[in-house]
């Protein structure tokens, strides 16, 4: 019987360590793939800076149609709760669109946002560049 009980434990230990370590082998991966998303974003980002940096056309151009979508966000949010306001519409409907209004109005301001600290960090492109390079070796680092 004491043999029956230690070669359980031993099955079920081996089991449990075959499921531990594919658990840490899937966070391993999951966290090389964050990593490396992120410095595809710090790619983006500094390329993003490099265009706008070379000239005032590419700026206007890149602030045009970011501002352009930000105010067909707010605009289109605005008319949905004025077709609540005027329509009546069951509760549930009512609802969702005053929850998803706030959403497209959070997304407006979230884009007028990072396109202002690209604005800011241009204005010092040295020294963005520098924390830009900075962070990318940092994470790849982590690799």
């Amino acid at each position: 019987m004491d043999t029956q009980v230690s070669i359980v434990t031993l099955i079920i230990a081996i089991i449990t360590s075959f499921f531990g370590s594919l658990i840490f082998f899937y966070y391993v991966r999951g966290r090389e793939k964050k990593i490396r998303q992120r410095i595809a974003e710090l790619d983006y980002e500094e390329k993003f800076l490099e265009k706008i940096s070379r000239g005032n056309v590419e700026l206007l151009r890149s602030a045009f149609r970011s501002l352009s979508f930000a105010l067909f966000l707010v605009f289109s949010s605005g008319a949905a709760l004025q077709a609540v306001a005027i329509i009546p519409l069951p509760q549930i409907l009512a609802e969702n669109i005053r929850f998803f209004s706030v959403a497209m109005w959070g997304a407006a301001a979230a884009i007028c946002l990072s396109y202002f600290r690209s604005l800011v960090k241009l204005g010092d492109l040295g020294k963005a560049r520098e924390k830009l390079r900075k962070k990318r070796e940092k994470l790849e680092g982590k690799l």
